[in-house]
């Protein structure tokens, strides 16, 4: 597979009150038409969290509904203007600024003076429902499990409401989604890197849970031989007074599971990495961090304007190439003027990587599985068809799993069929669904393969008493 593509790469998108999204939105439309010729223009997006500002006191509840209502029309204007409507090829996940503070505050209690020892023990004892709070110098335990699991209500209503359809989460500390994009050759895993992040605690984590539950769908698309970008907020590490950052142990298990390339955002400022190289395994990852979208004031690190990444990803059937080109406002006014930011003295940066390789036998073993133990024939079909030119025995199990398929789903999958049994079960669907298009293009399929047969003749037959 040659492709040649681009990947929007975005990041802590908070916009001040006084800020206009469709300023933000006008620029980077603006901005993409002035990329160099050989930048194609972005085909996926990813955006890694700090969607929204955050509220804390009075009417803090309907400020952050509104912020998302507002972030969720920006979304809405970037996909329809760079992804043709298609929702599918944006990921987005959660940064801390996503979570309700109200809900953590609501959630805890500060333990007495006379519990004081105790509670030092199980907090350096690593006991995730205790906390430290140096403003009032004492500890505090979460005595609602609840209410502080509802820290990302709003984030989670907003996620589901804008992927209606699409994909879903219900538990944010869980999300571990593993987005496959075939027709890119490439798949996302995507995680929320605030684990057990509130008000008292600004330490980034993602929950081990979660990633150890991807790992199913991550080998499936390792299998495929899919390039594999792993997406959260958090940055891996940080100055001496700074613990707002992501444990880089974390790194391993992701690297373990195939993930060559990490998106995050957080740190504000664009940055890219060859952080963690496994030499056991020869495994490595790659960390790219995209900049600050709108951020303005305190949110900004001094003497950095707002930025935002394009990945240009050019691949053959072995290797991918990924050159990262960091865009910057040099205005740091409403509406950003967008021009190159030079990393380390150049205009891009070109990384590299292996594909790894399809293992069409374990695909097949897969597919097997699938029709035969878990009855879901229409997508083992699907697997199939997408394997057969490599693996030859494939057609065998899908003549035999087309007929367990209902004759509109036979039609939905929309295949050339290559063997007499197909044309049959094709024909047979069309006929049932008066898919005729479909009836016609498969009878011309077959007299180009010199396909002929009693059993096609009556079904031609069969056909115009409906037509």
């Amino acid at each position: 597979m040659n492709k040649h593509y681009s990947i929007l790469h975005i990041s802590d998108l908070h916009k001040g009150e006084n800020n206009d999204f469709d300023h933000l939105f006008a620029s980077l439309c603006n901005d993409a038409d002035s990329y160099d010729r050989n930048i194609p223009r972005p085909e996926i997006i990813v955006v890694c969290g700090d969607l929204a500002e955050g509220a804390n006191g009075d009417n803090a509840e309907e400020k952050i509904v509104r912020q998302y209502d507002e972030v969720e029309t920006f979304l809405n204007k970037l996909v329809q203007h760079f992804l043709n409507g298609d929702k599918s090829r944006i990921i987005i996940v959660p940064g801390n600024h996503d979570l309700y503070r109200g809900a953590t505050i609501n959630s805890m209690e500060a333990i007495p003076d006379a519990m004081r020892e105790n509670a030092k023990e199980r907090y350096l004892g690593g006991d995730p429902k205790y906390r430290w709070s140096w403003k009032d110098f004492c500890f505090y335990i979460i005595n609602n499990d609840n209410e502080y699991a509802s820290r990302f209500k709003f984030f989670v209503e907003f996620y589901n409401r804008f992927y209606d359809g699409i994909r879903s989460i219900d538990d944010c500390d869980m999300m571990n989604n593993v987005i496959d994009l075939p027709e890119y050759n490439i798949a996302f895993a995507s995680f929320n890197s605030c684990y057990r992040i509130d008000h008292l605690n600004q330490i980034g984590a993602i929950n081990t849970r979660a990633i150890v539950e991807a790992q199913p769908d991550l080998s499936k698309v390792f299998k495929y031989g899919r390039f594999i970008v792993g997406v959260w907020h958090h940055n891996i590490s940080g100055i001496p007074t700074q613990t707002n950052y992501l444990d880089p142990r974390v790194l391993h298990s992701l690297t373990d599971f195939h993930i060559q390339l990490g998106l995050y955002g957080h740190q504000h400022h664009a940055e890219a990495l060859y952080n963690y190289h496994d030499i056991f395994k020869q495994g490595r990852m790659t960390l790219i961090s995209s900049g600050c979208l709108y951020g303005r004031g305190n949110t900004m690190p001094e003497g950095t304007h707002c930025q935002y990444n394009i990945l240009e990803i050019e691949q053959n059937d072995n290797k991918i190439n990924v050159t990262l080109h960091v865009r910057e406002d040099e205005t740091a006014w409403d509406i950003p003027s967008w021009r190159k930011k030079q990393i380390d003295g150049r205009d891009s940066y070109l990384m590299e990587f292996n594909l790894p390789t399809i293992d069409y036998k374990r695909i097949l073993s897969d597919c097997l599985s699938l029709a035969k133990v878990d009855k879901d024939y229409e997508n083992a079909v699907k697997t199939l068809i997408s394997i057969r030119n490599f693996e030859p025995s494939a057609n065998k199990f899908i003549d035999e799993f087309l007929k367990e398929l209902s004759f509109d789903k036979i039609c939905s999958v929309e295949f050339t069929p290559q063997t007499l049994s197909q044309i049959v079960s094709v024909l047979s669907a069309s006929i049932e669904t008066r898919a005729w298009k479909t009836f016609d293009n498969t009878i011309n399929h077959a007299e180009k393969l010199g396909i002929h047969n009693p059993h096609i003749d009556m079904l031609i037959e069969e056909s115009y008493k409906f037509r």
